[in-house]
Formats: structure tokens, sequence, C-alpha cells
């Protein structure tokens, strides 16, 4: 071997070695205690749940209390109160709170992209005599005169539903009934007895429908709306005393929710083991279809980018959830810098 090629070998084995070891030392480091929230159930937390069931807080030295709440509010409170070190909610509840003053910073994404579907009835697509693979824009307009159920009226899924309505010129005020029909399991049930002809949530909730044979997916915001291919849906984010302070315990959730998100590429059949044992009571099958298809909406690393978050401002300022400019370059409302 020549001594060239000698010597660039044994630097790339120092360097391996060296974050080997780097690993090592942060997994087997006494656990750093954490206090976490979260805002909802749902695939769109998956980091989360995978972050627990693969046991990646303790991978990264921490030892940490999570918790459910009741709605992105409470979760906002909990942590800007001190309850909590971090809150896992929709990027629209801290966008609020900066337009009222209330400063924090999201430092990771668990979906990149606004992971919002609506499902339709099969006998109001027979009548609008549409199919769901019609052009997009065809499909928005035919939400003329229908009654879409949201979980609320006033939450992020019914502003952005009215955002795209206005898109294709439909006043969401006069032409359409948004009707609140609570979440899950109380929305589709509101879909199968036709309290509405429409339902707007999360997935995997189109593909149960779909497999129960009552509906089938309309609208699927991530592929389909442009400016929600990249868009900050739900968000990791800190007070900025929190991300100051305890900037160590900030990296470690930060990584362990990106290593969490990087199963959906390295370890696909995983993460969806994972979403099954989370979700006992929704079909397999419905797991499998959801987490094949949007799988790309969890970013690599927790990541975030300018251009999502200037999707997310423009779309907040256009529906007048805020009412002020607010920046989108990196260091204001939110940063990569934990997730190196």
């Amino acid at each position: 071997m020549l001594r060239r090629d000698f010597l660039l070998t044994a630097s790339k084995m120092m360097v391996a070695t060296a974050a080997l070891s780097s690993q090592r030392a942060f997994a087997q480091a006494p656990g750093l205690k954490a206090r976490g929230v979260y805002s909802a159930p749902g695939l769109s937390f998956a980091g989360l749940f995978i972050a627990s069931n693969a046991k990646l807080w303790a991978a990264n030295g921490l030892d940490l209390d999570l918790r459910q709440v009741q709605g992105g509010p409470l979760a906002m409170a909990a942590m800007t109160n001190r309850e909590a070190d971090f809150a896992g909610v929709a990027a629209s509840d801290p966008i609020i709170g900066w337009d009222k003053g209330i400063k924090t910073i999201a430092v990771a994404a668990f979906t990149g992209a606004l992971s919002m579907q609506f499902t339709a009835r099969n006998d109001w697509l027979m009548k609008k005599g549409l199919a769901p693979d019609a052009p997009i824009a065809d499909r928005l307009k035919a939400f003329k005169g229908a009654r879409i159920g949201a979980s609320t009226i006033g939450g992020g899924p019914a502003q952005y539903t009215r955002y795209l309505l206005r898109s294709v010129g439909i006043d969401p005020d006069r032409d359409v009934k948004i009707l609140a029909v609570g979440f899950g399991a109380s929305r589709m049930a509101a879909l199968r007895t036709n309290q509405v002809d429409v339902t707007v949530g999360d997935a995997p909730e189109a593909d149960q429908i779909e497999l129960e044979g009552f509906g089938k997916l309309f609208v699927n915001c991530a592929q389909e709306i442009p400016e929600f291919e990249q868009f900050p849906y739900t968000v990791l984010t800190v007070t900025p005393d929190v991300a100051e302070q305890k900037a160590d315990v900030v990296r470690r959730v930060v990584h362990a929710v990106g290593e969490a998100n990087d199963m959906f590429t390295k370890n696909l059949g995983q993460a969806m083991d994972i979403m099954k044992a989370t979700f006992p009571n929704v079909p397999p099958a419905a797991i499998e279809r959801a987490v094949g298809r949007d799988k790309a909406i969890y970013p690599r690393g927790g990541r975030m980018s300018e251009a999502m978050w200037r999707n997310s401002l423009k779309v907040s300022a256009a529906i007048k959830m805020i009412g002020h400019d607010l920046p989108a370059q990196e260091g204001v409302l939110w940063t990569n810098k934990f997730t190196s």
C-alpha cells in the first residue's frame, strides 16, 4: 500500500472510531431529565412514538417524561409556563404565538408537508360525477355546496380548508358548510351516517374509510397542493430560554426525533410496525397504506427549510391567522442548529 493510501485509510478509520466513541458516550451518559408534551395523537407526531418505542430517548442519554394534552394551546401553555421543556404542536400554534408576542423557536419538524386530507362519501362523488384523480382544480371547485366535517370550526384544518376554497373562488362562509364533528372516530362516523359529504383530517383516516367501503381519499394536500408540499405542519418547539440554558437536552431530543424520522427512509418496515402497535384500533392495512404513500413527509433528521416557513407564513397571512409580517429566515421562528 502506498504511503498516501495508507494515510488516507488511517484517517478514515480515525474519523469513524471517533464518531462511534462519541455515539457511545452520548448513549451511555447519565439520563438527562426532560419533560415534553404534544397536542394530539396521530401519524403527524410519529417521530415521538417511534422514539419512545425504539428507545431512542435512552439511546440519546435522556430520561423523558412525555405527556399528551388536549390541543395546541394547552401544549404551548405548558411549555411557556415551564411545565414542559418542549412541545410537539402544529406550526400554526407558535406562529400565532409570535403574532401575539409569545416568542418560541421550532427546533425540528415532525412533518415537512401539510399532511391534511379530504375524504369524500362515495354517493357524493357519484353525484358530482368526479373521480378522485380528476384535476385538482375541478376537485376543489366541487366543494361548492358541500358539508365539510372538521374537528372544530376554528382549528388549523378548517382554516386551511377556507384558504383552499378561496383559491378557486368559493366563499367559505356562504358557499359551503364547515361543521364541527369531532376528532377521529367521531369524524368518520359523521361521514358514514351522511351528516357530512366530506371530512378533513389526517392519515390514516382516509385509508380506513376506503377499507370500510363508504368513501375515498379525495384530496391529499401534501402531494397535490404546491404550497403545502413544503410546509412545517407539526414541529418540536422550545422557548428561547430553554434553547440557551438546556441546549444539550434540546440537542438530544432533536437527535432522537431526527433518528425516528430517518426510520421512514432507512427501515420502513419497523416504522410501520411501531405505528401499528401505537394505534391498535386502526386496521393494520390502513397504517400500511398511509405510511407507504406519505413516508416522504417526514423530513430527514427533522430538518426544516426557509421555503417551508415562507409557505406557512404566506398561508397564515392569507387566512388572517396573523396580522403582522413575521420573518421566514432561519434563526428567528426556527433553527436547524440542533439537528447537526
